[in-house]
């Protein structure tokens, strides 16, 4: 009598899951054909059927993630998103997948909620945790732009100077450079600036940041009162600076403020 309650409860159990698992897909299907319908929140409402009934399932950790892909590109739930992602973290063993999650909460920080230092925490663990990733350079200039965004300028540019060490020829090594010459510049120190600015346009002078470290070079010189230099280095970005009329009207005050100061009678 016992052993036939046993095969009882077996065959319950059993059954229950088998249920749990067809209701699971049929979750999944419906929520992936309300996506392809273009209503985003009715298709995470029903993935987040299949994550409640059985939250450690395989079923389950692919809703989670797919929940997570709409909050941050449909739905423009960021906060949610990262919460989703984390918690597909914590939960999944698809390594890829995992990997494109902790990429994904970093550029939610970073780029659309602007929260700044839990971003310095997440590129400091991509960092620490894939030391031999292919996109480690560009891990390291996202850390020297979170950094810059919590004001904290010298580890900044401390992370730029290591990606510049670590791939010295990369294709971010140019815009890791600008990074450096326009953090100088934003904490006053024009002097070194300048010679930052002068090394992208020596090193990459076809870059895209070329022409924004010549007017980053610019600015630098108005600072350190040389109209002289700073119209010389307006004049030579004209033509190639997206905001023409910006370097224009750059040119045109100083050029005024010259001829000012050759009108004005010298004192003896």
């Amino acid at each position: 009598m016992r052993l036939w309650r046993v095969i009882c409860f077996v065959f319950a159990a059993t059954f229950v899951a088998a249920c749990n698992v067809q209701s699971g897909k049929n979750h999944y299907i419906l929520a992936e054909r309300l996506f392809g319908d273009r209503k985003y929140a009715a298709a995470v409402q029903e993935f987040q059927k299949i994550i409640e009934s059985d939250p450690h399932g395989v079923l389950a950790q692919q809703a989670l993630f797919r929940v997570g892909m709409i909050e941050m590109l449909y739905l423009k739930a960021y906060a949610d998103a990262v919460k989703s992602f984390r918690q597909f973290v914590l939960l999944s063993r698809n390594t890829k997948l995992v990997f494109q999650a902790e990429k994904n909460m970093g550029e939610i920080l970073l780029l659309r909620l602007e929260d700044y230092r839990p971003a310095v925490e997440q590129y400091r663990k991509l960092l620490e945790k894939y030391p031999d990733s292919l996109e480690r350079d560009f891990f390291l200039l996202r850390l020297a732009k979170a950094y810059y965004g919590a004001l904290d300028f010298q580890k900044s540019i401390d992370a730029c100077r290591e990606l510049v060490k670590q791939h010295p020829k990369g294709e971010l090594v140019a815009e890791a450079l600008y990074h450096i010459g326009n953090t100088l510049f934003t904490r006053g120190d024009c002097d070194e600036a300048v010679k930052v600015f002068k090394e992208v346009l020596d090193r990459h002078p076809k870059s895209r940041q070329a022409v924004f470290a010549g007017f980053g070079m610019a600015n630098c010189f108005e600072e350190l009162e040389k109209p002289g230099d700073a119209l010389a280095a307006y004049r030579s970005i004209l033509d190639r600076h997206p905001s023409r009329q910006i370097v224009e009207a750059k040119i045109r005050r100083l050029s005024e403020k010259q001829r000012h100061a050759e009108k004005k009678p010298h004192r003896r």
